[in-house]
């Protein structure tokens, strides 16, 4: 009969440890400097990088969100309050102290998308027009989604954000103007 083994201390083994004991050749010394091939993969490498910041910078400026209104161009369908003062002395409650929204171009409306992450904000509709307004939210994506219709004489108030675009249409569905949403509320005189 064999004799028992322990599990925990196991008898050791005879290795032949010879080939490691002996000597490895040495290294070869590496060069002094990046080799001609490897000056132009560096130069490769900086203009690659160099194209990639510029188009992130390019990318990050045109997506970032904006609480400013767009400048108005053209012929606007409201007229810009003199007599609106500083966004801080309009009252909460009152509409009629908000500042005016400028309108932009109505062949502006295929280029606007809203954006997602503006603040609170609310705009309220005066129909100065003889006839009925379409409201419409422009979207994310450029789609006109239709909130309400003005009657002549009448006004609307509507919850929104910064940022948010709206398009004001006559019940033909020809846009009149566009307005974007700011931080603060606005009303808008359609004329």
């Amino acid at each position: 009969m064999a004799p028992a083994v322990d599990p925990y201390d196991p008898p050791l083994v005879e290795v032949d440890t010879s080939p490691l004991t002996e000597t490895a050749p040495p290294a070869p010394e590496p060069e002094a400097g990046p080799g001609p091939g490897n000056r132009r993969l560096i130069v490769v490498v900086l203009a690659l990088a160099a194209v990639l910041g510029a188009g992130g910078v390019v990318m990050l400026v045109q997506l970032w969100p904006s609480s400013t209104p767009l400048p108005a161009a053209g012929a606007a369908t409201t007229t810009a309050s003199a007599s609106a003062g500083p966004a801080a002395s309009a009252d909460p409650g009152d509409p009629a102290t908000w500042p005016e929204l400028n309108a932009l171009p109505a062949a502006l409306i295929a280029s606007l998308r809203s954006v997602e992450d503006g603040a609170d904000t609310r705009i309220v509709f005066v129909n100065e027009r003889a006839d009925a307004v379409v409201l419409s939210w422009v979207d994310e994506n450029g789609k006109l989604s239709p909130y309400a219709t003005v009657e002549a004489g009448q006004a609307y108030e509507q919850k929104t954000f910064a940022g948010h675009f709206w398009s004001a249409a006559g019940a033909d569905g020809t846009v009149i103007a566009v307005f974007q949403a700011t931080a603060q509320p606005g009303r808008v005189l359609l004329r």
